[in-house]
């Protein structure tokens, strides 16, 4: 099924030694893979929505926590690539370092101004987490396990999928699309 619940909820749910578990909202059993809750899929889009939500609460705190670069001086701005509050000083240095002088940020001050549909334009978008496994938040899911029906990544394919077809998900992405337009010449 497709209703979401967060791990704690679900690790309630299930009963150890089981390989499955019963949706509370629906009654559908969900096959859960290698008997471990936390392998289920994740709900990439909601999770993003929390993700935002909890950046929002940040940056638009009265009393924000401290400066994520020097954990000492209360922040002034928000960098959105790395997702850091900053002081002036730390502000400032971000702002002449090479790597990240070409970073997008804004004050605080500028986000209290801000609705709250602008401040999420200027988040990182979806299309970037939602390509990264959310097992190994450093790979990118460039593979499809044919056996579970997901995509993975190559340390996927090696650890938790080792043994199951894999393929490029390009070439999913490919069947799919035919699969769609199939459908959708029979309407």
């Amino acid at each position: 099924c497709l209703h979401s619940y967060c791990l704690q909820c679900i690790t309630k749910l299930h009963v150890e030694g089981t390989t499955s578990i019963t949706c509370p909202t629906c009654n559908q059993s969900t096959t859960i893979p290698d008997e471990d809750v936390s392998s289920l899929p994740r709900n990439v889009r909601l999770s993003e929505v929390t993700k935002q939500d909890k950046i929002l609460r940040k940056v638009t705190s009265t009393s924000p926590p401290p400066c994520d670069s020097c954990d000492e001086n209360s922040p002034i701005a928000y960098c959105t690539e790395c997702d850091e509050l900053l002081c002036n000083v730390c502000y400032d240095a971000h702002q002449r370092l090479k790597k990240s002088r070409s970073h997008s940020s804004f004050t605080l001050k500028e986000s209290q101004n801000m609705s709250r549909d602008k401040l999420i334009k200027m988040l990182p978008s979806s299309s970037s987490s939602s390509l990264m496994c959310h097992h190994h938040d450093d790979q990118k899911l460039t593979f499809y396990c044919k056996q579970c029906a997901i995509p993975v990544c190559v340390k996927c394919t090696t650890i938790s999928h080792k043994g199951h077809p894999v393929h490029e998900v390009s070439k999913q992405i490919i069947q799919h699309k035919e699969g769609i337009q199939k459908c959708l010449k029979g309407f």
